[in-house]
């Protein structure tokens, strides 16, 4: 604008000189490259001034113009070029007669910017075609500090041209490498070397970062040392097998390329730069030299994470793994950068899980294989139930994961184990149970019996309370599943949730355990297979309900899905004045039973899982329900591969009311060899039954890998899971999260890493949730360290919830005697709120 100014004020007064009250103006522009006309163009037309360019080959009709055609128009003569020696001007003579513009446009830029023009003249010399643009202009006005030097102005030039958000290094190199390390294609490298020394940009990046000068710099050598930087910050072993890269400040290095991996946009630019050194440097054969417990420190490069889980499977198939500590590096891995890839979690998921297993595997004993009834339900309720658990969630993660054919060497070595060993072991140990004393006598003392769940949890609740009961049948929800769904109820605020099994009936089949779920006895099983409650036949819902409503007659029953399909107006209609509501719920028997969907038993596991869990928020939340009880008619058992021919029993002949692979009801059955027969006196039935002994099934026909009926306690014991929402006085108003502090007495820091310890004040449990942390140190409003986040969640000892973490402070600041602190913020939630402020003192005198 004081250029504008400038002119505007020359024309005035040669309008003032002149007889025709105009003004004619040269401009001879040695310096026009790069200056646009546009705003000094419509300013001087505002005002009835023509602008007029000059060429060589143009001067005779510019005079013709100004001579004859617009005798009274004032114009601008603008030539973008030196004004000609007098011999060679042709428009000499108007010359002689009109104005020059001549004027210190430096002085004018310092003056328009707010510039010391002393300090400033070389720098806007240098760069004056940056200044040409009146947007370049604004957007550097912008940017410009107070108090600013000629590197603060450089930077903001090259903000403006990188489009970056500020003219921080920081943000300026983000922006330039986020269009790539190709100097020829990197459009932001192009506009910085189109308007600005390009050696200026690299001078300037390579001080901020530490980097020896050099006739040939490139962003790849910025890039790649800050990369070198923080590899061997945080694993210092990959010294050795890296490129040298040197650099006076490898903290500053360290500190930008952390805090940009650790923004989930930046991973996506920052990924593929990485890989394309990993590529160069040849790191995958160099990676695989580190030892394990050293490469799980390496969070630097993408690669790691393919080394780490080929290590991990070795490690889990050919050698053993107690004391190794695999878990904490799995979790390690889990919370490095690279590790939000999806098909990354999952394999670590997945290896958590083989883990798990292995272990369970290694240290398999059978103490707990004690010949008494309580103790077989003990042994597999407080131990065997985890390992069917973690089996099938491993075998859930691997098929729905979409898990790399290079991992199917250990499903297959955990899944032989599983069924050659565990499962046959524990079928053994079942056997004899039942021929010490089950096969006669099935129920045990002291364990609930299906028969009797009714009349031993929900009668007595109608009876003392007024409460509205809600019971949901999951058809086979085995233990474990039920288990897992436990753990997840019991994290939900305001939730007591309790966990016991039950024995289901024997045979475990869903006529016969449907039917012991009701109020009143089973009385008859007839020709058909059809089961009598209270000589009422339990075969369908509307059934069902007439039973429940012998006992409890404002007792309702519904298919779950059907009743939730509702919506909330009319399922609260339907339910209005109910005391007992029984919700029949279907996932898993009906994919398990059917040959052609077996195969899927484990995803409809997770499936069932979930659908109960969400029910549970809608039962609470929509319908105000505030004691829920959730359990099955059977479990299941499963096995992945084909059944040998010796596990095949012939079918058992006599006069069957109903046979399975599992079982058979009926009289006069015959025991084939792999069989046993089963007392119904239990149940007051003149019937008898068979069942296949161990893992055994007879030739019927169906699927072999979905099985139930048996007397394994994957198909007998059953969880009944109660949960009641807590109201009134008890309620709380907001989740407890563990206490944080720092454990350090002496908080003197005397080196440029530091290493600070935490301690967790309570154990992870239902009352206590974990806790987010993250923490930097900050000398007043500066933060002068990396950024970490602490993840508080650990359900051990007091002695076992110690977390140490390293911080790495930043060069080039005065640390010698001076206070900071180190800010805890909470980022648990969706609100990020301080957590607390330590202060500390630095005693840093040198790198």
């Amino acid at each position: 604008m004081e250029l504008v100014n400038k002119l505007l004020e020359l024309f005035e007064r040669e309008k003032q000189r002149s007889p025709l009250k105009r003004g004619i103006v040269f401009w001879y522009d040695e310096d026009a490259d790069g200056r646009e006309l546009g705003e000094i163009r419509d300013t001087l037309k505002g005002e009835g001034i023509q602008v007029r360019e000059l060429r060589e080959d143009n001067a005779f009709q510019i005079k013709y113009l100004l001579e004859v055609e617009q005798r009274e128009t004032s114009f601008l003569l603008y030539a973008p070029f030196a004004r000609p020696e007098p011999e060679r001007n042709m428009l000499l003579d108007i010359l002689l007669y009109s104005a020059e513009f001549k004027t210190d446009e430096t002085a004018l830029l310092a003056e328009e910017l707010g510039l010391d023009l002393n300090r400033a003249r070389s720098f806007l010399q240098r760069y004056k075609l940056f200044f040409r643009e009146k947007r370049r202009k604004e957007k550097f006005r912008r940017l410009l500090p107070l108090q600013g030097k000629e590197g603060d102005w450089k930077a903001a030039v090259f903000a403006v041209l990188a489009q970056a958000n500020s003219a921080q290094p920081m943000d300026v190199f983000r922006a330039v490498i986020g269009e790539g390390l190709k100097e020829e294609s990197n459009q932001a490298l192009i506009r910085i070397g189109k308007f600005a020394p390009l050696e200026d940009f690299y001078l300037w990046i390579y001080t901020h970062f530490g980097l020896r000068e050099t006739e040939s710099p490139s962003l790849k050598e910025v890039f790649a040392t800050m990369v070198w930087c923080h590899a061997v910050t945080c694993a210092p072993e990959t010294e050795v097998i890296l490129p040298r890269y040197e650099t006076r400040l490898p903290n500053t290095c360290y500190v930008f390329l952390e805090d940009w991996l650790r923004e989930e946009r930046g991973r996506k630019v920052l990924k593929p730069l990485v890989q394309q050194l990993e590529s160069d440097w040849g790191l995958y054969g160099k990676l695989r030299e580190l030892p394990l417990d050293r490469l799980v420190d390496c969070l630097t490069f993408p690669l790691t994470d393919e080394v780490v889980l080929e290590n991990l499977q070795d490690l889990l198939l050919y050698h053993r793994v107690s004391g190794l500590g695999l878990d904490q590096m799995i979790d390690q891995r889990l919370s490095g950068y690279w590790a939000e890839e999806k098909r990354i979690r999952n394999a670590y998921s997945f290896f958590s899980h083989a883990l798990s297993l292995t272990l369970y595997k290694e240290k398999a004993h059978k103490a707990h294989y004690r010949l008494k009834g309580r103790d077989w339900i003990r042994a597999y309720t407080e131990h065997d139930y985890k390992i069917d658990q973690i089996y099938r969630k491993l075998m859930w993660i691997y098929n729905q994961a979409g898990m790399p054919d290079e991992l199917t060497p250990l499903r297959d070595h955990l899944t032989r184990w599983v069924e050659e060993e565990f499962l046959p072991d524990l079928a053994d140990y079942t056997d004899r149970m039942m021929t010490r004393e089950l096969a006669a006598r099935w129920p045990i003392n002291g364990v609930l019996q299906q028969s009797a769940f009714f009349r031993e949890r929900i009668a007595p609740l109608v009876e003392k309370t007024t409460e509205r009961i809600f019971v949901i049948i999951s058809d086979a929800l085995r233990y474990e599943a039920g288990a897992e769904l436990f753990e997840k109820l019991g994290q939900r605020l305001n939730a007591e949730v309790s966990l016991e099994p039950m024995q289901a009936t024997l045979p475990s089949y869903t006529r016969l355990g449907m039917g012991a779920l009701l109020p009143g006895k089973v009385t008859r099983i007839d020709e058909q297979g059809t089961v009598y409650v209270e000589e009422l036949p339990a075969t369908g819902v509307s059934t069902r309900e007439k039973i429940l409503q012998q006992a409890v007659p404002d007792g309702v029953a519904f298919r779950l899905d059907d009743w939730i399909q509702l919506g909330k107006e009319k399922g609260l209609e339907a339910i209005r004045g109910r005391r007992v509501v029984y919700l029949y719920h279907n996932r898993i028997d009906a994919t398990g039973d059917q040959q052609v969907t077996e195969t899927y038993t484990f995803d409809d596991v997770q499936q069932a899982i979930e659908e109960l869990e969400r029910v549970v928020g809608k039962l609470t939340g929509t319908f105000s329900a505030k004691r829920i009880f959730i359990t099955a008619d059977h479990g299941f058992l499963y096995q992945h591969s084909p059944l040998e021919a010796d596990r095949l029993a012939d079918r058992v002949e006599g006069k069957v009311m109903e046979q399975h692979r599992r079982f058979a009801i009926g009289r006069d059955l015959t025991v084939t060899p792999g069989a046993q027969r089963v007392s119904l006196d239990y149940l007051n039935l003149d019937l008898e039954a068979v069942v296949a002994g161990g893992l055994n099934r007879f030739k019927a026909g169906g699927g072999m890998k979905f099985v139930h009926g048996g007397a394994m306690p994957q198909e007998v014991v059953v969880p009944v899971i109660q949960y009641r929402e807590i109201h009134g006085r008890g309620r709380k108003r907001e989740e407890a999260y563990v206490d944080v502090r720092v454990a350090m007495r002496s908080k003197v820091i005397t080196h440029y890493q530091f290493n600070a310890l935490f301690f967790q004040e309570q154990k992870v449990s239902r009352d206590f949730r974990p806790r987010h942390l993250r923490a930097a140190f900050y000398k007043g409003d500066e933060r002068i360290s990396n950024e970490v986040t602490l993840v508080f969640d650990s359900d051990r000892e007091a002695p076992d919830r110690h977390t140490e973490t390293t911080f790495t402070l930043i060069e080039g600041r005065d640390f010698a005697g001076k206070p900071c602190i180190l800010r805890l913020e909470d980022v648990t939630g969706a609100k990020i709120e301080l957590y607390v402020e330590e202060p500390f003192e630095l005693r840093v005198y040198d790198v």
